[in-house]
């Protein structure tokens, strides 16, 4: 009697997700609902926008990207393909970097795994911040 259907975008900076589950609806509206009312003239299908952020695309050249080389030593630098609040932050005017510990070749997957060196690695760094920040005093 019921269908449920939970999907997700992860958009990229400078997509609007909202186009994805905007052309889905007309799609489901204009194709699939009038073949569903041909079979059960009560039959409906509803949208629910349970959470939306926008992708972040932090500039190499900008504040955070600068401090995150400082305190790393690596000027490594790119945009990923998942979702953060990042792009909420940088959307209410926070600088903001996404960074930690491993690569995202190992994370996110069955059998994702941190080495020790990494993790003492992301130490250094912590410890480097706050050093960074009582200098700022």
């Amino acid at each position: 009697a019921e269908c449920e259907f939970d999907f997700e975008v992860r958009a990229l900076p400078g997509f609007d997700a909202g186009q994805v589950a905007d052309e889905l609806q007309t799609y489901a509206e204009a194709e699939l609902l009038p073949r569903m009312r041909a079979v059960k003239s009560d039959a409906d299908i509803r949208f629910q926008s349970l959470s939306a952020y926008p992708g972040l695309a932090t500039s190499p050249d900008s504040e955070a990207a600068r401090l995150l080389t400082l305190l790393t030593g690596s000027n490594e630098f790119g945009t990923v393909a998942f979702g953060t609040e990042g792009g909420l932050f940088e959307q209410a005017g926070i600088p903001t970097v996404i960074c930690g510990p491993g690569s995202m070749d190992q994370g996110h997957k069955p059998d994702e795994f941190l080495t020790s060196e990494q993790l003492s690695d992301c130490d250094a760094m912590l410890a480097r911040l706050a050093d960074h920040l009582s200098a700022m005093d």
